[in-house]
C-alpha cells in the first residue's frame, strides 16, 4: 500500500486548480523520519456529498458557521517547531507529531457504519509494515464526528516492521473543509481555519516570498508553508468572492520508508 507521494500533491495541486495559532499533548511519541519536502496531501474535494456518510446523520448545513479571530503572533511562527503541528477539536488539542489513529477515537470520531460497503474499513483494519493505509476514494481514511455527516480525513502510517490495525497508526495529515461547517469547532494553529483568508495567513506565517519555495508557496487559489522534515500547512480552493479559503491541511513529516 505505498504511495508516491509527489503523485498524490501533485494530484492536490490539480484538483485544487479546479475549484474556486498551546497545552497538553497524547501518548505514542515517535521519531518522524524526514521527507524531501513532499506531501500527502489529499485532493481538494468538491461540494457534494460522498458515499461513506454515516445513516445516522444531520445535514452539515443546520447550523450557521463558526465565528472566530485569529490569534495574530508578535512574529510569523517558526515552522521547524513541532509542537505548532496541531489541529484543536471541541476544545481538545491534538499534536500530529505524536498522535495515533486511537487519538481521534477517544474524542468521538468513528468510522464508516455501513459495513455492507465494499470500501469498509474501520480501526481495526490492517495496515501492512512500512506503508501508508490505502482507503477510501482519495487515499485518506474519513472519521465521522458521531451522530453527524461531518468528517476530517486523517492520513495514516505504519513505520514499523510489522502489520499495524489502522487505530494504531501515526498521524501523518489531517485534512477538512467547509463541508464541516458548524457541527464541530476545528482549529489549527492560531485558530485558523477553513473561511480564513490570505492576509489572516499571513498574519500567523509570514509573507509569501515566490523566491523561497523551500519555505513557502502561493499559486493561484491555494498557500502552502512548509518546512523540510517537519510539516505543512496547506490553504486550498480560494473563494473568488470572499477571498476565504475553504480547505485546510496539516501535514508532518511522517512517511514510510520508499524503495
Amino acid at each position: 500500500m505505498k504511495k508516491n507521494i509527489t503523485l498524490m500533491l501533485t494530484l492536490l495541486l490539480t484538483l485544487s486548480l479546479l475549484t474556486a495559532c498551546g497545552g497538553g499533548g497524547n501518548s505514542n511519541n515517535n521519531n518522524a523520519p524526514g521527507n524531501s519536502g513532499n506531501s500527502s496531501a489529499p485532493p481538494a474535494s468538491d461540494s457534494g456529498g460522498n458515499s461513506n456518510n454515516p445513516s445516522t446523520s444531520n445535514p452539515a448545513s443546520t447550523n450557521p458557521p463558526i465565528e472566530r479571530t485569529v490569534d495574530v503572533p508578535d512574529k510569523p511562527l517558526d515552522l521547524t517547531d513541532d509542537s505548532i503541528y496541531f489541529v484543536i477539536i471541541d476544545g481538545v488539542k491534538i499534536y500530529l507529531h505524536e498522535a495515533t489513529v486511537q487519538d481521534f477515537l477517544n474524542i468521538g470520531f468513528v468510522f464508516n457504519e455501513d459495513k455492507g460497503d465494499e470500501d469498509y474499513y474501520d480501526e481495526n483494519s490492517e495496515v501492512d509494515a512500512n506503508s501508508s493505509a490505502d482507503y477510501g476514494y482519495n487515499f485518506g481514511a474519513k472519521l465521522y464526528k458521531e451522530g453527524t455527516s461531518a468528517y476530517i480525513e486523517v492520513y495514516a502510517v505504519n513505520l514499523t516492521n510489522h502489520s499495524l490495525p489502522l487505530k494504531n497508526c501515526e498521524i501523518s495529515t489531517v485534512y477538512f473543509d467547509e463541508r464541516i461547517g458548524s457541527q464541530f469547532d476545528i482549529s489549527i494553529v492560531c485558530n485558523l481555519s477553513y473561511g480564513c483568508t490570505e492576509d489572516e495567513i499571513k498574519s500567523v506565517f509570514g509573507d509569501i516570498d515566490d523566491d523561497i519555495f523551500t519555505q513557502t508557496a502561493y499559486k493561484r487559489n491555494q498557500i502552502r508553508y512548509y518546512a523540510e522534515g517537519h510539516g505543512e500547512f496547506w490553504f486550498i480552493a480560494k473563494d473568488t468572492g470572499s477571498g476565504a479559503f475553504r480547505q485546510v491541511g496539516v501535514h508532518t513529516a511522517k512517511s514510510p520508508a520508499q524503495g
